[in-house]
């Protein structure tokens, strides 16, 4: 798929779903390495939410991360089905991250890491809280949880206390600007 028919398909999920859907725009390369950059090394698997059409999902493979460690959870059945055709390697499952523990299902692998770019500012707040308790369910002792956000302050503010500032920083080369954040969950 070229960049610029990526981009038309991206802002059609926008109009279609401003809320669910919360850029006009896909992450920048720099974005996306930027969050990438935050996954620890070892085993486990890293859970992506919101993909989109997979702008993280390329850095985390760019990374060195192998496709059959990364699980993709995607909102949307049209960007489902594209990144299942981009990243054949990559676990992809449309579904919603409200409902993350039984997207997971009871005998996944441990996660390492939880790599979000769903748009926590724009989604109601009982949304975002439950995303959060779903976070709490699958995380496991020093997981760590990465989000960006388009605002200078963290998106997380109402992330549960369990969840440990361990990292931000800014990436200017992104349309927005973006603000990347990563926390370790010590539940």
């Amino acid at each position: 798929m070229t960049q610029s028919r990526g981009i038309w398909q991206f802002a059609r999920e926008f109009i279609a779903h401003p809320r669910q859907t919360g850029a006009l725009f896909p992450s920048s390369r720099a974005l996306a390495r930027r969050m990438a950059g935050q996954v620890p090394e070892g085993d486990g698997i890293v859970v992506e939410l919101g993909p989109g059409l997979g702008s993280v999902t390329a850095a985390l493979l760019a990374r060195g991360i192998p496709p059959e460690q990364i699980w993709a959870i995607e909102y949307s059945p049209r960007l489902a089905a594209q990144l299942r055709r981009r990243f054949p390697g990559v676990r992809v499952i449309e579904g919603d991250a409200c409902h993350l523990s039984k997207l997971l299902g009871p005998h996944h692998e441990r996660i390492r890491a939880i790599v979000s770019s769903l748009p926590l500012r724009s989604l109601p707040k009982n949304t975002v809280q439950a995303i959060f308790g779903e976070l709490r369910k699958v995380a496991e002792a020093s997981t760590v949880f990465v989000q960006f956000t388009y605002h200078f302050r963290s998106a997380c503010r109402r992330l549960p206390m369990d969840f440990v500032p361990c990292h931000h920083s800014f990436v200017p080369l992104n349309l927005p600007p973006a603000r990347v954040d990563a926390y370790y969950y010590h539940g």
